[in-house]
């Protein structure tokens, strides 16, 4: 039978202890070998029932609740659709039949070190905390041999730090897809305050958070070891959270390890109030196994950190339209090329405070950036806005030049030409200005041409067409500067061409750098053709360029 005992370290409370040691921690009260308790431990399960349905029985309770230590509950525990008067906490007992609490409304629960089997407790409320975990008080941690349900449950906290949790082979209840191999579903829960699967957690199976939500509270999952194998581990989707903490840090404080999942971790359009925190943290898997962290769709009010990560065997990182304000991340957590999605994502700056900084050169960030399977523009175009908006304008150019390598490298041998003509002479128009240096130089080869020409008198006046005036002896000289500018500029007349031309049939010579040449006057008008052309080209790109007509972005 049961004897109530004062238990000092079980919170200072009365509680009704079922063996002949009050210390939690003591080997007696080990359910892992429950087996070997004698019947003296037993609890009938139908008694708890019995005190929670019974209005003469209820009054009997202590007001702090019910509290048993080290009792093998037999039988299953239905208490689902019941209205609890009082707080049940059931520390380090054994209780291998299914747990029924679907729809029960309860002031607190915990089991925290027992060892239990299924539990279906979808849309229990409890008004205080839900602990399936390992209290520090309690000395052992909850392990569920079966899959927990906890679907659509409210409760002023959720605490599983250091509860172990298992799939069934075999669930007693069906629910959801077999395929996931569900541990634990925490799917659509409601918290006012945080949801632990920290220190110590760990699952084999999935867990399932999709939509869960806490009002102001955080997931820290600091610690915690999640693993299902080609499947997925943890799936926060559509979930809302102040926090969401995935490594050993929580507020500047060091846990006991670090986070790891062996399986896929998805916060898909999760949303975010404050920092996404992934430090010392672990995605392993096999090689053609899905592994990593996928996040499409993630909304992040303040900080998304990616720091310390190792992402073995091919591991992915997918922030594909993501949103955050602060991206802090390093080289060394980055994944390998072809295993970052983040086509779409959006930042407003890099980490710039040590030791959270990170690589904002172009050159690092370009590398960042090689790593995604395909070329994606937008990825580049956000890059070059945040370093513009940075002071980096060179840096900026940079980014949009390499894009719009990458853009026309696509486009075939053709492509390709075309691509490496405006990158040489305009920057894709991004750097107007190198046009004005290519114009400079076709006139001043121009002028050198032009005044060999002269010299060897292959230059003609172009009268009759422009005959002297009657009594007019003199005609107009050729200066040869201005005579290659007029050629060249398409919108400019300088009146000089006008007088003077090639002679294609003639021929003559010339000093050039002390030696003489042989120069035809067709050579000369057949490079002068070719800078009107280029005069016409060169203008044209400058203006598209610098009205942005030609720029990728």
């Amino acid at each position: 039978m049961l004897v109530f005992a004062q238990a000092g370290n079980i919170d200072r409370g009365e509680c009704a202890v079922a063996a002949t040691s009050t210390n939690p921690a003591d080997s007696s009260n080990d359910p892992a070998h429950a087996e070997e308790w004698d019947l003296g431990r037993d609890l009938r399960a139908s008694l708890i029932r019995w005190l929670a349905t019974d209005r003469t029985a209820a009054p009997l309770v202590d007001p702090k609740g019910l509290c048993v230590l080290g009792a093998r509950v037999t039988g299953s525990l239905d208490l689902s659709g019941v209205r609890v008067p009082f707080g049940v906490r059931l520390v380090r007992c054994s209780i291998p039949d299914v747990i029924n609490l679907s729809a029960t409304d309860v002031p607190s629960l915990s089991l925290e070190g027992s060892y239990t089997g299924e539990i279906l407790a979808v849309f229990l409320t409890s008004h205080e905390v839900v602990n399936f975990g390992s209290d520090a008080l309690s000395g052992g941690q909850f392990s569920a041999s079966g899959v927990v349900n906890l679907t659509q449950a409210k409760a002023k906290f959720f605490r599983f730090s250091g509860g172990h949790f298992h799939y069934s082979e075999k669930p007693r209840f069906s629910f959801g897809d077999p395929a996931f191999k569900t541990a634990l579903f925490l799917l659509q829960i409601e918290s006012r305050g945080d949801v632990e699967l920290c220190c110590g957690f760990e699952s084999n199976g999935a867990v399932l958070l999709n939509e869960a939500h806490s009002s102001v509270g955080d997931l820290n999952c600091s610690g915690g070891r999640f693993f299902n194998p080609g499947n997925v581990a943890l799936d926060g989707g559509g979930a809302s959270f102040g926090w969401v903490v995935l490594g050993p840090i929580v507020y500047g404080v060091v846990g006991p390890s670090g986070f790891e999942a062996n399986g896929a971790v998805n916060f898909a359009n999760t949303r975010v109030r404050a920092n996404f925190l992934v430090d010392q943290a672990k995605f392993s898997g096999k090689s053609k196994e899905r592994h990593g962290l996928y996040a499409p769709g993630l909304s992040v009010g303040g900080a998304f950190t990616w720091r310390n990560v190792d992402l073995p065997n091919g591991a992915s990182l997918e922030l594909t339209g993501a949103r955050m304000t602060v991206l802090i991340d390093e080289p060394r957590s980055w994944p390998v090329p072809g295993q970052l999605f983040i086509d779409g994502l959006t930042y407003q700056q890099f980490g710039i405070e040590a030791p959270l900084d990170s690589p904002r050169d172009a050159g690092s960030r370009l590398r960042w950036l090689a790593l995604q399977p395909t070329f994606h523009p937008q990825p580049y175009r956000q890059l070059a806005q945040v370093l513009a908006a940075g002071g980096d304008d060179v840096g900026a150019t940079q980014v949009r030049i390499a894009a719009e390598d990458l853009r026309y490298s696509r486009y075939g041998i053709p492509g390709r030409i075309w691509g490496a003509f405006l990158k040489n002479t305009i920057g894709y128009g991004h750097r107007p200005m190198l046009t004005i240096m290519w114009s400079l130089a076709m006139v001043v080869i121009g002028w050198l041409i032009v005044r060999a020409a002269k010299a060897a008198a292959v230059m003609r006046p172009t009268y009759p067409d422009n005959a002297l005036a009657a009594g007019d002896r003199r005609y107009e000289r050729l200066y040869p500067l201005l005579y290659s500018l007029d050629v060249f500029l398409p919108f400019v007349n300088l009146h000089h061409e006008h007088y003077w031309w090639p002679d294609a049939d003639a021929a003559g010579r010339c000093r050039v750098f002390g030696q003489t040449l042989n120069l035809r006057g067709s050579v000369v008008l057949y490079y002068l053709w070719a800078q009107i052309i280029a005069g016409w080209i060169l203008s044209a790109i400058f203006v598209a360029g610098v009205t942005g007509l030609i720029r990728g972005d």
